[in-house]
């Protein structure tokens, strides 16, 4: 039986997978402050000793993603990167203690305000600021002439990098980056690249973040058209509307000019006919001599009767 029973918990073991021991990262963010994170397995409680002796603490300032703790931020003296930092990570009965020696634990933000002047020797001058303003802080500069390869400077606490005899017709872009040098505790970590800054000898300007400026030449465009296209649809509604009101108060009449033109032809038409049919009927011929006898001269009175419409006057 001893055996069955070790048997079957060997066997419930196999589809049991232990948590694997978190690995706590801490780097120095801009000499600021300090960020430590771990992988988000389970929700762990994190408690640091400060970097002076004392006890353990717990975070005040957790960093969430997805509803788990997967960070801490602290804030730091400057002193506090030569010395050792301690950390803990606890779930349950399981606890993780680790210890950090930050010292190239440092890395700093991209430098800013970049910007291009031509001189007359000629030179192009490239100038920048870094994050910290600090004698602590090296910079590495790199450019590429028409987007070609990058060419990269040799590090230099200098903040302003030269281009001797820049090529005519050409387009340079440059980017820098910074970190703290070995004078004060080398880093491993240099800073992002900057925001690309781009000089074209041809129009003599230089222009940052270069994916912006190609989007701020369209958005003028972009707008022009869409309040057009706005404009147009608004007056073809606004038309359209007209016309069915049009249409429900006022029936429509073709040509009315060409109604009354008929009708005044007709008219005309009517009395020319009426005209033509009165001259049409020709007048009862005379007799060429006088009547003879009393039969005669009844036929001539009853003709002359006839002829104008009543007693002829002549008496008998």
């Amino acid at each position: 039986m001893k055996m069955v029973g070790s048997w079957l918990f060997l066997i419930s073991l196999q589809g049991y997978e232990a948590p694997s021991t978190p690995n706590v990262n801490c780097l120095f963010i801009n000499l600021d402050y300090v960020n430590c994170t771990w992988s988000p397995e389970v929700n762990y409680t994190f408690f640091h000793k400060r970097f002076i002796k004392g006890n353990m603490e717990e975070c005040t300032t957790y960093l969430q993603e997805k509803s788990y703790a997967v960070g801490c931020r602290l804030s730091y003296d400057e002193s506090d990167r030569f010395r050792t930092l301690t950390t803990k990570l606890v779930h349950q009965n399981n606890s993780y203690v680790q210890k950090h020696n930050l010292k190239s634990m440092v890395k700093l933000y991209p430098p800013v305000n970049l910007s291009v002047e031509m001189n007359k020797d000629p030179e192009l001058n490239l100038y920048w600021n870094n994050s910290k303003n600090t004698l602590c802080i090296e910079s590495e500069v790199r450019y590429r002439i028409n987007s070609d390869k990058w060419k990269t400077s040799t590090p230099s606490k200098e903040q302003k990098y030269a281009v001797a005899f820049p090529l005519k017709s050409s387009r340079y872009e440059f980017q820098v980056r910074a970190r703290v040098n070995n004078v004060c505790g080398e880093s491993k970590f240099w800073s992002e690249w900057s925001q690309p800054i781009q000089w074209d000898s041809m129009k003599g300007n230089n222009i940052t973040d270069i994916s912006g400026s190609s989007m701020s030449v369209w958005k003028p465009v972009l707008s022009l058209v869409g309040t057009m296209t706005l404009f147009i649809l608004a007056c073809m509604l606004v038309y359209r509307e007209r016309e069915r009101l049009r249409f429900i108060l006022i029936p429509i009449v073709h040509n009315p000019g060409k109604n009354l033109e008929d009708l005044l032809h007709k008219d005309t038409v009517e009395s020319r006919t009426a005209d033509c049919q009165a001259l049409a009927v020709p007048p009862l011929p005379l007799p060429e001599g006088p009547p003879s006898g009393g039969e005669g001269r009844q036929k001539h009175i009853r003709h002359g009767y006839l002829q104008h419409g009543g007693p002829s006057g002549v008496s008998a």
